[in-house]
């Protein structure tokens, strides 16, 4: 088992990210493995919980060949606690739930729990074993996608700079919005970006407030090595970017913990009174 370095390991719950959108092919598992491979590397406890049926996530840090396929039917039929299926990636501080191939079964269990409100108890049993856990979400407006959705503090949108896929976004608030009317605060993030395309520079001067995560060697090393870019090209553009994008998104949640504790404690001085 590796480790990745940084900072001691740290003992507080900080949020639950998704990597979200809802077309494929535009870097979600990319995403979902670097930003848990920073976070570790910070010293939080990671665990990266793979709601995709393709399983690139678990492929590249599962630390076994025939890596442990989660079986949703089992929380279904209440024959495992989710704390069971939960395994220790290649690295130390960092660990997976796999997914589960047959996505009709992952999504009938998020949709069951839901309804029955388990999904909030199962939320908060994470909550008391990992200080970050990232969603790596499927594609579509599903219904399972709405109901994680509930309990995510961030959703990081991948989004290739195309004026089609900027107009998606706003599809994207849509769907979340339908059962709170609000979301989740959404973190847009252009990725595969090819700055010789006339097409991607004019979506960056548009947006230029968006991270970027340029399309690079690196990320295509990525399923050969089955390694994050930081664990073998930590000072490359990729993995700069990478670890830049995680910085800034720890500094939003750490702002939303302090303010988040600040109510709480003002919340049991009034009920004290």
């Amino acid at each position: 088992m590796l480790w990745p370095g940084g900072n001691k390991e740290r003992s507080c719950f900080l949020a639950v990210v998704a990597v979200y959108n809802s077309k494929g092919g535009v870097g979600k598992s990319t995403f979902a493995i670097n930003l848990s491979w920073e976070a570790v590397r910070q010293g939080y406890r990671t665990l990266l919980w793979e709601l995709d049926e393709q399983g690139d996530s678990s492929w590249i840090l599962s630390p076994h060949n025939n890596h442990c396929k989660t079986n949703a039917n089992q929380f279904v039929l209440g024959a495992r606690n989710i704390l069971q299926q939960i395994h220790p990636s290649k690295f130390s501080g960092l660990s997976l739930l796999e997914g589960d191939p047959n996505m009709r079964a992952t999504e009938n269990f998020l949709v069951l729990f839901a309804r029955q409100q388990q999904l909030s108890k199962l939320f908060a049993e994470l909550e008391q074993n990992f200080d970050v856990i990232i969603l790596d979400c499927a594609p579509g407006f599903s219904e399972a996608n709405r109901k994680v959705m509930l309990f995510t503090h961030l959703v990081v949108v991948p989004v290739i700079p195309t004026p089609l896929a900027v107009r998606g976004l706003d599809k994207i608030r849509k769907f979340m919005t339908l059962h709170r009317g609000h979301h989740p605060p959404i973190l847009p993030v252009f990725s595969m970006v090819d700055r010789r395309r006339k097409m991607h520079n004019l979506s960056l001067e548009e947006n230029q407030d968006w991270p970027v995560i340029d399309m690079a060697s690196e990320v295509e090393q990525m399923t050969h090595r089955k390694l994050p870019i930081g664990a073998f090209a930590p000072t490359s553009r990729s993995g700069l970017s990478f670890s830049r994008l995680w910085r800034g998104i720890e500094r939003k949640l750490l702002e939303r913990l302090v303010l988040r504790t600040k109510a709480e404690e003002e919340e049991r001085r009034a009920n004290q009174r």
